[in-house]
């Protein structure tokens, strides 16, 4: 695979999301709406045909942006939420995570991974929609679960775009100080509940063996709840409705001292990082269901 031309492919993503719109929030609806534009032509030029999920949001239609195979027989999800907080260009929350689920998308043409994949967008993740019946991940995983959909599991891109190699550059909540995680933040953290053990340690292998990116993971018991910090994003809803599904994240504000401000820019970003746990997925795309 070429690592240039997915590097610019993912500079492209998070130039026009973080730096031409900037704010994608819901108090800003000409700016989400373009963002959800962006997306759903760029699925399209790839030779997707999107499929909006649609709804009403503080007097406003907003919509995930669904492609590929929603196959019946059991499919495997990849989704990143394209909304943000009021102010901040949110490019590490959430330009990071598009930019990679739109490179992978446009590579999963070509590969034909073994199992079914759809490709998702959701919108509406930030506050003030967050644990609410709004979120986007929310509307989609209850209707996935009232229409008994067979979901092999959901990979979560929740910011991946911060590293920093300098010691103590990552933060840790105080139950994880004790078990030896890293203190470093130059690594993606893999989280899932105890139910979605076996797709994290199917996730993490291909993720070591495909890239250079160095990944760490945790399983939660209890769904995270006596962990808060897990569950602030759209995993959480597939956890919660009996999906598995595994959380990808740079740690976020553990690690990235700008989360949800307006110091969150795309020069701050690791492209080459980016660059990595993009094949990394790949790898797994190929692997998974042979």
């Amino acid at each position: 695979m070429d690592r240039e031309h997915l590097r610019d492919g993912l500079e492209q993503h998070l130039r026009y999301l973080s730096v031409t719109l900037g704010d994608r929030s819901i108090f800003r609806p000409e700016n989400l709406q373009a963002a959800e534009a962006y997306v759903s032509q760029q699925f399209a030029a790839m030779g997707y045909v999107p499929r909006r999920q649609s709804f009403k949001y503080q007097g406003q239609e907003v919509s995930n942006i669904i492609v590929g195979d929603e196959n019946p027989g059991g499919y495997y999800i990849l989704g990143a939420h394209y909304d943000t907080v009021e102010g901040t260009p949110g490019a590490d929350d959430n330009a990071s995570g598009v930019a990679v689920l739109l490179e992978v998308a446009r590579q999963a043409r070509k590969l034909k991974p073994p199992r079914p994949w759809a490709f998702i967008a959701f919108t509406c993740e930030e506050p003030p929609a967050f644990a609410s019946a709004a979120m986007g991940s929310r509307v989609y995983a209850q209707r996935a679960r009232r229409q008994q959909a067979h979901i092999l599991g959901m990979l979560c891109l929740e910011m991946v775009g911060y590293y920093s190699k300098a010691p103590g550059s990552q933060s840790l909540p105080l139950s994880l100080k004790f078990m030896g995680y890293p203190t470093t933040g130059d690594f993606i953290g893999l989280v899932s509940d105890q139910r979605s053990r076996a797709l994290l340690d199917r996730l993490e292998a291909a993720i070591k063996g495909g890239c250079q990116l160095p990944a760490v993971s945790l399983a939660v018991p209890f769904g995270g709840h006596l962990l808060p910090e897990v569950r602030l994003s759209d995993h959480a809803n597939f956890w919660d409705t009996g999906y598995p599904a595994v959380m990808l994240t740079d740690t976020a504000f553990m690690r990235n001292p700008h989360y949800h401000g307006p110091g969150d820019t795309m020069d701050r970003l690791d492209l080459d990082g980016m660059t990595e746990l993009t094949l990394g997925l790949l790898n797994f795309l190929q692997q998974e269901g042979r």
